[in-house]
Formats: structure tokens, C-alpha cells, sequence
């Protein structure tokens, strides 16, 4: 009797042990890869010190294991919202001259969350508290709190931090008033009779003296996540390329939602600091952010004194996104590119996988833009030849829908076929001019079209290439002469 429930036990325990080698073996493993010291300490001095001098202690380390190892998802769900709020934060660091790497700060606050809210009060972004909110401007009452508006809420950052930097002259002491109070930071600055945060850390509180290694830690996973097989979660597109203006009058999110088609769930995602749904009536305006391809509907129902007129034109036809795939030429940076494409530097990293921004001459570049043409019919994407002799940029189109939250993006070739332009199936755009309002450029050696358009302020590629009729790949060789509209 014995030795058969003992045979039963081992069938038992034999059993279990099966199930649990096929269940591990059917799950998703990442690998975490571990790195020795002299490895991080290679790339953390390799960082970025405009801001704050980056060194590697034990707090970093910790902070470093806690991005990539403890809280792998927190992680990756920030790394996606850079494409969204990174662009905000250099555009006003650059506009008060501040070093770009202060947005790494909101990593350290908020994990780039605008409705993060801590334990004691302190909201948005940046993370202000109540009082300091309201004395940088920031209103908070029962239908908006504008700590969690990220351009206000930037912007009185920005002003505290610069006054901050005023006083110390120095961004670690700056970094570390703005968590703890100028009045810690002047007393442990007496007691330790140095201006030197690393020597008077010892004499600040436990969250501020981690403050500025959680600062450097924040910096150093932004630009090396893959080597640490982090996956940025990057949003849909409508939140990726968005546009803002400013509204005066009260209009709520289903009204906006009407005029636009864009989905209540995205108006919301899009302004976190509106608390029921409505825009407030405001002397000094209240901002809205809403999908770029969707802004225009907006505009052209009110337009405001800050509005881009150019937005609100070309509103006939169904707006879409269109894919580019752009050849990197001699001489282009990613800067460049993004200003040619009126995209940001972020928006190019996420649509092609660059952790760092930096490209190689011959490197495609996937590119999305927005048109609102109807003159396309869909194809499949040729396959890509291995050598690269001229400029090219293809074009192609996503068809997206804002109303449909879950619907996956295609991409396709853009064409027109001859004949069925020739029975007009198809709505033309006939461009007339006369001799004078254009000029002649002759295509030269070794000139790539962002050098092109460069010489002509107000020209876009694609008015060269509607204006030349130039389609798909068929950019003209050296030699050629383009046609170029006088602006």
C-alpha cells in the first residue's frame, strides 16, 4: 500500500514538473542583459553635459537597474512618450537659451505623465506643487488645472529653473533647489562650505541628495535603451504628430469632437488639464492640442488671432498621412531633415528605430507627412534597390482613420495611372504659370534635393515635385532642370 502511494506521488510530482517545463517554455522570455561598471561608466561619460556632469555612483547604478531591470514596463511606456513631449521641451528650453538636457528632469518627476499626481500633492509634468504652481501662473480650480498643461506647465518650469540657475549659478544646485527648496540648498551649502553639489549632498535630504544621480540615471536610459532590449511603446500617430492653438471662448470636447472627427478618448489624451470636458472661457487663452490632420477643421471653424493661416487652406478632400521613404544624402542631419519635413528630430527617431540621432549617407529614412490628395491608388511597395546613385523619395499613403482607435496602418505606393487620368476618374490639380513666376535650377553633381530646397526659402519638396511632375522615384538626374514657383 505504501509503495503505491508512493508511485502515485512521483506520477504526480512528474506530472507537475512536465506542465511547468511547457508552460515556461511557451512563454515570451526578454533577455536583460548585465553590464560591469567600466561599461556604464563609458557611456555615462559619453553623455550629454550641458546640464549637470554625469558620473556613476551607487545611486546611479540603482536608478539605472530600476529603469531597465525592476520597472522594464514604466519604462518602455515612457521612452514612447518622448515622440509627444520631448518637441514641447526643447522648443522652449531653446527659446529661454536653457541646455536641452533639462528635459530629462520631467523623466525624474513625472515619467513624462502628465496626470502623475504624488503622494503630497505635487501634479503634471514637472510636478508642481499647489503654492508654486499658482506662483508661476498656473491656474488650478474646479474645471482646469494647468499643472498638467504641458506647454504652460513647461514654461513655468522653464521660468523657475532659469531663476534657480540665476541664484546658484550652477544647474546641479539648480536641479536640486527645484526638488527640495532653495532653503535646504542654502543650508547645506553653509554647513558644507562648498557650491559643489557632490561635496554638501551629504547634508540635503535622502530624495534630494538622489536627485541629481536620478537626473544623469534618466539621461542615460534615453539614449541607450536597446542596449538594454528596452522597446519604446510609441502612441498611434494621431498622438504622435499633433498641432496646438489657443482658445478663448468655452467650446467642450464633443463639440471639438464633432467639427473634427477626432475621437472624445484622443481630445482627452491630448489636453489632461481640462477637468470636465470643456475648454474655459479665457482672457489670456487656454491651449488645445489636437490630432495635425484634424487642426485644420478646427481652424477653418474658429480661427483664432494665433492661428497659422496656411493650416486652415487646402481643406478639400479626405486628409490622410502619407509615408516617405527618403535616401539620406551628403550633408544631411537629422535637424535639417526635420525642419524639411516640419517633423522633430523625435518624431524621425521613433519612425525608424534610432536611439541616437545620428545617420549614415544612404540610409533610408521612413518619413510621414500629412496631404489632404485624393490622387493616389494604392499598390504594393516595390523592393528596395542596394544602390543609391540619386536623391529619391517615394511616396506613399497610410490610410488612417481618426474615428477608428484599433485600425492598423497600411502602407502602400503612391501612383496615378495614366489613363485614368486621361478619363478623369480622378480629381486633377492643374498648375498654370506664367514665365516670370518661376525660375530654373540645374541639378548638380552630387546635390541632393534638401540642399535643393534650401536655396529656396518657402519651397517644399513637394512643390517641385507636383510643379515638375515628378512621380515615385523618377527624380531627374544631373543636369536636369527643375522648375521652381517664385515665392
Amino acid at each position: 500500500m505504501n509503495l503505491n502511494k508512493l508511485i502515485v506521488l512521483l506520477l504526480l510530482m512528474l506530472s507537475f514538473t512536465t506542465q511547468t517545463l511547457s508552460q515556461n517554455s511557451t512563454t515570451s522570455y526578454t533577455p536583460v542583459p548585465v553590464f560591469s561598471d567600466a561599461e556604464l561608466e563609458v557611456r555615462i561619460k559619453n553623455l550629454s553635459s550641458l546640464a549637470v556632469t554625469p558620473q556613476l555612483d551607487n545611486i546611479v547604478k540603482s536608478y539605472i537597474k530600476t529603469y531597465s531591470v525592476r520597472k522594464r514596463d514604466r519604462t518602455e511606456k515612457m521612452l514612447g512618450r518622448i515622440v509627444m513631449y520631448f518637441p514641447i521641451f526643447e522648443k522652449y528650453l531653446l527659446e529661454q537659451n536653457m541646455p536641452s538636457d533639462i528635459k530629462y528632469l520631467s523623466v525624474v518627476e513625472s515619467a513624462l505623465n502628465p496626470k502623475a499626481t504624488s503622494r503630497v500633492g505635487a501634479a503634471g509634468l514637472w510636478q508642481f506643487m499647489p503654492a508654486t504652481g499658482k506662483e508661476y501662473g498656473l491656474s488650478q480650480n474646479s474645471k482646469v488645472d494647468e499643472r498638467r498643461d504641458p506647454h504652460k506647465s513647461t514654461k513655468a518650469a522653464i521660468k523657475y529653473l532659469k531663476r534657480l540657475h540665476n541664484k546658484y549659478q550652477d544647474w546641479e544646485l539648480a536641479l536640486a533647489a527645484y526638488n527640495s527648496g532653495p532653503g535646504r540648498v542654502n543650508r547645506a551649502i553653509r554647513r558644507g562650505q562648498s557650491k559643489d553639489f557632490w561635496k554638501i549632498k551629504k547634508y540635503l535630504p535622502k530624495e534630494t541628495r538622489n536627485y541629481v544621480p536620478a537626473f544623469v540615471a534618466a539621461n542615460y536610459i534615453v539614449n541607450n535603451y536597446h542596449l538594454h532590449y528596452l522597446t519604446p511603446q510609441f502612441p498611434e500617430m494621431d498622438v504622435q504628430m499633433t498641432d496646438f492653438t489657443k482658445v478663448y471662448s468655452s467650446i467642450s470636447f464633443r463639440e471639438i469632437s464633432e467639427i473634427t472627427g477626432t475621437p472624445l478618448h484622443l481630445i482627452e489624451q491630448l489636453n489632461p488639464s481640462f477637468k470636465q470636458g470643456i475648454i474655459p472661457t479665457s482672457r489670456n487663452g487656454q491651449y488645445l492640442t489636437l490630432p495635425k490632420r484634424n487642426m485644420p477643421l478646427f481652424l477653418a471653424a474658429f480661427p483664432t488671432p494665433d492661428s497659422n493661416p496656411s493650416i486652415a487652406q487646402n481643406l478639400g478632400g479626405r486628409t490622410e498621412f502619407f509615408k516617405s521613404v527618403y535616401y539620406v544624402q551628403p550633408g544631411d542631419h537629422i535637424d535639417k531633415l526635420a525642419k524639411l519635413f516640419n517633423c522633430s528630430r523625435q518624431h524621425i527617431m521613433a519612425w525608424n528605430n534610432l536611439p541616437q540621432p545620428y545617420l549614415a549617407r544612404g540610409q533610408e529614412l521612413t518619413i510621414f507627412q500629412i496631404s489632404n490628395s485624393l490622387n493616389v491608388e494604392v499598390k504594393e511597395l516595390p523592393v528596395r534597390k542596394q544602390e543609391i546613385e540619386t536623391p529619391k523619395l517615394k511616396e506613399e499613403t497610410i490610410l488612417s482613420n481618426g474615428r477608428n482607435r484599433n485600425r492598423k496602418i497600411e502602407s502602400k505606393k503612391v501612383n496615378i495611372k495614366k489613363e485614368e487620368k486621361e478619363k478623369g476618374s480622378l480629381p486633377q490639380r492643374k498648375i498654370s504659370l506664367k514665365r516670370e513666376d518661376y525660375i530654373f535650377h540645374t541639378i548638380r553633381r552630387n546635390e541632393s534635393i534638401l540642399e535643393i530646397i534650401e536655396k529656396f526659402p518657402g519651397v517644399t519638396i513637394q512643390d517641385i515635385l507636383r510643379l515638375n511632375e515628378i512621380k515615385g522615384n523618377d527624380f531627374p538626374s544631373v543636369g536636369a532642370r527643375l522648375k521652381i514657383k517664385k515665392k
